[in-house]
């Protein structure tokens, strides 16, 4: 396996290959990205715990999106079964470092979140677990937007190592730790192409952040109509998103011989 290095200016062409993609076949990536969210969702309906499922059963899932999204750059049709190509790939046997990748994922975000909670008395824990009342007096301090940014930046480099860390593991057949390591090298040297590929998606959700905002004021559209609206908006932005990562890791890594499964 080779990881390549790419100029920052590359961080712009992953997100319109990303758009490129979507285009192919938008019906069953969106259907994909829809189902692929219910499934990280319906976890958290389990009280204490449930709301850091997801975290555990993020890379499983992964490796079945990221499959799909092969597949539909192939021109095959990504159907709704290759979100479970985790549990498959490797003969079977990848599923279980992929658990334990989740269990690191799962501890190493906690110990942020943690780590960050001692700034402001836990109220971004509750905050982030959904045990925080609107009229909670820790929402109005200094110390919540502090905290916030000491987890970002712990929270960064955990996102650098789990970025490719899935595919490393089901398809390279990488050990877990071993996975996130080469993860965080493989985004550390393109860090350029990554800044910009972030700022980028930033720049984007600002931007329509505001165009809705203004159109609401203008037009006033009422909270139905608005919620019609911004539900197929953002599982347009967020299938485009993930079909971008994958973009991310066709350009960045090349390997030799790759366990992919059979689509």
């Amino acid at each position: 396996m080779q990881i390549e290095q790419r100029p920052p200016r590359m961080g712009w062409q992953w997100i319109k290959d990303g758009f490129v993609l979507l285009r192919k076949q938008p019906i069953p990536l969106l259907t994909l990205t829809f189902l692929y969210l219910l499934m990280l969702t319906v976890p958290s309906v389990f009280p204490g715990i449930g709301g850091f499922l997801p975290l555990l059963l993020t890379p499983l899932l992964a490796v079945g999106l990221m499959t799909a999204m092969l597949a539909a750059e192939q021109d095959r049709l990504p159907l709704p079964r290759l979100l479970f190509q985790g549990l498959r790939v490797d003969e079977a046997k990848a599923w279980k470092p992929l658990l334990i990748l989740g269990g690191l994922n799962l501890v190493a975000t906690l110990a942020a979140l943690m780590l960050a909670s001692l700034i402001d008395d836990g109220t971004l824990m509750r905050l982030i677990t959904g045990q925080l009342e609107r009229d909670d007096p820790g929402l109005e301090t200094i110390d919540l937007m502090i905290a916030a940014g000491v987890f970002l930046l712990l929270y960064t480099p955990i996102q650098m190592a789990l970025w490719f860390a899935p595919l490393f593991v089901a398809w390279h057949r990488i050990a877990p730790v071993k996975a996130m390591f080469f993860s965080l090298v493989a985004v550390w040297r393109n860090r350029g192409a990554f800044l910009v590929y972030g700022l980028c998606w930033l720049a984007i959700a600002v931007a329509l952040s505001m165009a809705i905002q203004i159109i609401a004021r203008t037009l006033d559209p009422g909270p139905l109509m608005l919620s019609l609206v911004l539900s197929p908006l953002s599982l347009i932005m967020l299938a485009a998103l993930y079909a971008s990562s994958w973009i991310t890791y066709r350009d960045t890594v090349r390997a030799s011989q790759l366990q992919v499964p059979a689509i």
